[in-house]
């Protein structure tokens, strides 16, 4: 599958890119059946052009191009749990605006959902990490988002944490 990403913040495009690629598993509706799961997959590539992203270690603008991978599988069980997981990556180049370097960005991204029709348990978590490497003496940076939130049986949360680490060096 090929298409094109418009241009979007970073984080706008991480949050909302497997829905976006996606449709027909996000809209996806329960059919339970006494045998088998069903299992829903779906995988594919898109180029991305004249995407922007900020180096937040020196401010500058990066415009960058490259593709986007993603595999999304969604599997309903016979005891009406739904179970869905996304895996990312995006491997792309760009040019400084400012500084004319040569930049490196690889992202790889992981969601899990798990749920029961009828409410609870239920838990999800969402894992990303995107290097911006740089060529020369540009700041290079790493950014990292964890995320998780678990709910039991009874409705109560039991695990609830979002981190956000951002490293620069060079």
């Amino acid at each position: 599958m090929k298409g094109k990403i418009w241009k979007i913040p970073l984080i706008v495009f991480v949050a909302l890119l497997p829905m976006a690629v996606s449709p027909s598993l996000a809209s996806a509706k329960p059919v339970y059946h006494d045998v088998e799961p069903d299992v829903y997959h779906e995988a594919g590539t898109y180029e991305i052009h004249d995407f922007l992203v900020l180096n937040q270690g020196n401010g500058e603008l990066i415009m960058c191009e490259g593709e986007v991978h993603y595999n999304v599988q969604l599997v309903l069980d016979n005891a009406r749990g739904a179970h869905w997981h996304w895996c990312g990556s995006h491997n792309l180049r760009g040019v400084g605006l400012t500084t004319g370097a040569k930049y490196q960005v690889v992202s790889t991204e992981t969601r899990h959902y798990n749920t029961r029709d009828d409410g609870f348990p239920y838990e999800w978590t969402f894992i990303n990490t995107s290097p911006l490497i740089s060529q020369g003496e540009v700041t290079n940076m790493i950014f990292t988002i964890r995320n998780q939130v678990t709910i039991n049986a009874n409705g109560e949360i039991t695990v609830s944490f979002s981190e956000i680490n951002i490293v620069f060096r060079g």
